[in-house]
């Protein structure tokens, strides 16, 4: 076999071996610019929460501004989509991203009120973060109102709301919660209509079970709608006023 034979055999799998490495990266690249050059076909929100404050039309809008447009995928700016969202007042964070065929996700976490707040003639939400947050024009939540001095002691409510919340029987009975300017906590209830005086966020777990005893035992003797008041601030002791 000559010299150039060999050259030619040599140049040949040379030329092979190219193709294999630079075909998938030039496929690649082609693939990524055709994709780059689609349009939205459409936006798709998924929801992490079940109670929406913010509607999907709202966040449709936030994420393409004109709905009839053909807006090319390469000029989305992702990054800068959910840091618009998690900057909303009802979201507490956001992510987004495209799919091949040209639908523009949005994968959205709401805001969660755990409390709703009245002071000086206002109402807000109180959220799962602990942070105020404004109400919604399409959904109210069914959460324990505070009212009283609730930002003097904002904290300490906070602790006390979450306290109330992991309780089935504080959850479902506690429907009012009164701060005193004192940092002092009153509870009214749903059945009956009397006042839990719980006094200070201390020995909070004492009083806890404290009070579902009283209310227990009262429930059995049908006694519940005898009392007004029941104060729990006391050690080791329930006082009931009648």
């Amino acid at each position: 076999m000559g010299i150039a034979t060999k050259m030619k055999l040599k140049l040949s799998k040379i030329n092979k071996l190219l193709i294999i490495i630079l075909l998938p990266i030039f496929l690649q690249i082609f693939a990524s610019m055709r994709h780059a050059n689609r349009s939205v076909k459409e936006v798709n929100v998924n929801h992490l929460s079940d109670e929406q404050f913010v509607t999907d039309e709202s966040i449709r809008r936030i994420l393409l501004k004109d709905p009839q447009a053909l807006t090319p995928l390469q000029l989305v700016d992702l990054k800068d989509l959910e840091e618009t969202l998690n900057n909303h007042q009802m979201i507490e964070k956001a992510e987004v991203f495209y799919t091949i065929d040209g639908v523009l996700e949005a994968t959205v976490k709401q805001r969660q009120p755990i409390a709703r707040i009245y002071e000086n003639g206002a109402f807000s939400y109180m959220d799962s973060q602990g942070k105020l947050m404004p109400l919604s024009n399409i959904y109210s939540a069914r959460v324990p109102l505070v009212y009283g001095n609730a930002q003097k002691f904002w904290e300490t409510t906070y602790q006390l709301v979450q306290f109330i919340k992991k309780d089935d029987f504080l959850t479902k009975n506690i429907t009012e919660i009164k701060v005193t300017n004192k940092g002092d906590y009153h509870f009214r209830l749903r059945i009956p209509n009397f006042v839990v005086i719980f006094g200070k966020y201390e020995n909070i777990e004492q009083k806890k079970a404290n009070l579902k005893a009283f209310y227990r035992q009262m429930e059995k003797d049908d006694r519940l709608n005898d009392y007004k008041i029941v104060n729990l601030k006391y050690a080791n002791q329930v006082v009931c006023t009648k």
